[in-house]
């Protein structure tokens, strides 16, 4: 037998029908996982404390912080404008976060 004979090399597998079975496979047994998924109450609470967490008297004063530190870039004549924007920027979507969130869904009519 001649192995650089085509007719005598054993077939390729057909990589897109594994790929296609493989998909097939992941889809059928995740599809009753997707079903009971219904009890979001651990995620709920994980994201209420990040909520309470980022809304505290502790981020209150590291925002008060930063914008000393702007204050004293500007004084020396260090301050960057585009650095000066971010963090007011971020200031402004972390506390108005709850307003900002109201306005949308209000306004969508939910």
């Amino acid at each position: 037998m001649n192995k650089n004979n085509p007719l005598c090399r054993p077939p390729a597998p057909d990589v897109a029908l594994l790929n296609r079975s493989l998909l097939l496979a992941i889809l059928v047994l995740a599809v009753p996982l997707v079903a009971e998924a219904q009890d979001i109450a651990p995620v709920s609470g994980a994201l209420n404390a990040i909520h309470g967490f980022l809304q505290s008297t502790a981020m209150r004063t590291l925002a008060a912080l930063a914008v000393i530190g702007l204050g004293i870039a500007a004084l020396v004549g260090r301050l960057r404008w585009f650095w000066a924007g971010s963090v007011i920027g971020g200031i402004v979507l972390v506390f108005g976060a709850d307003a900002i969130v109201s306005f949308f869904t209000t306004s969508a009519g939910g």
